[in-house]
């Protein structure tokens, strides 16, 4: 059974994966739902990430995947400032949970 919550797998760098899982008690429509969600990582495999994820959490229902554009070393978050913040929270995030 899913949550129906959202969630995105992001390519940060070509071995650095991070997963942003929208909290449960989470508005429903929110302007922008990143804002109520968590980040996990970093992952050196997209396949990593979605492992933690199952290990850790309830099915989302889906998820967005978000992989460097082909010939991008770094994903520039300058104008991201959402996910800028969660994924420099998401070290923190991941000290209470198995990997």
């Amino acid at each position: 059974m899913s949550t129906n919550s959202n969630c995105l797998f992001v390519q940060i760098k070509p071995d650095q994966w991070y997963y942003v899982l929208e909290d449960r008690s989470a508005p429903k429509n929110a302007w922008d739902w990143r804002e109520y969600a968590e980040a996990y990582g970093p992952f050196p495999t997209e396949e990593g990430a979605h492992e933690h994820l199952h290990d850790n959490h309830a099915n989302p229902g889906g998820a967005e995947i978000q992989p460097l554009p082909e010939g991008v070393l770094e994903l520039n978050m300058d104008a991201d400032k959402v996910l800028r913040d969660l994924i420099g929270e998401a070290p923190k995030n991941m000290r209470h949970l198995r990997y």
